[in-house]
């Protein structure tokens, strides 16, 4: 065995060597994730999906007051044809889902203001940037990925939008393929429900 791995140092060093780099790529993203406890709290935000079979009547705009979600509507009235529907989606880490919250457009009025939602009325949602627990939403990164990301199929990818604490990450997954990810609007942190 000495003498083969002697004579044939350079095979040996050739199929060891990404071995080792995928032992490393692996620990270096899985350890830091399992010494960590997952986000506590669900994010809350907004992304849009295109309805090319439904014309949007109204915008919705999603604020936060006393720790309340408002929503209003706002006609639609530009000459264009909207086809973007904004929805409002949670996202918990601890189950890693995204759920959709639907709206009920008979409580939102384009006269009426800001309105609370039944469906998040029990929902206390705090705006800091920075969760309680320390994690905050990451968006997506393009980038070239130099020698290394180019070697392992890095380099212009979107990374997606993730909860990020130090080096420990949780990726928001895709529910549908429809939802346009990067144009994903920060609301808050749902501290109690």
């Amino acid at each position: 065995m000495k003498n083969f791995i002697k004579e044939n140092l350079v095979l040996v060093v050739g199929l060891t060597f990404p071995l080792l780099l995928i032992l490393i790529f692996f620990a270096s993203t899985v350890i830091p994730k399992a010494m960590s406890a997952p986000p506590q709290y669900e994010v809350l935000f907004t992304t849009k999906s295109y309805d090319y079979q439904n014309t949007v009547d109204y915008m919705l705009d999603f604020s936060v007051k006393n720790q309340k979600l408002m929503v209003s509507a706002k006609k639609h009235e530009g000459k264009d044809i909207n086809y973007d529907v904004k929805r409002l989606m949670v996202y918990d880490a601890k189950t890693d889902t995204v759920r959709e919250i639907a709206i009920d457009m008979s409580q939102v009025s384009a006269t009426a203001g800001a309105v609370a939602l039944h469906e998040t009325e029990n929902m206390v949602i705090d705006t800091a940037i920075v969760s309680p627990d320390g994690y905050t939403l990451d968006g997506p990164s393009y980038g070239g990925g130099g020698l290394m990301g180019g070697l392992f199929g890095g380099g212009n990818r979107d990374g997606g939008f993730r909860l990020k604490k130090g080096n420990v990450g949780y990726k928001i997954p895709h529910t549908q393929q429809h939802y346009y990810y990067n144009q994903v609007q920060f609301i808050g942190w749902v501290i109690k429900k």
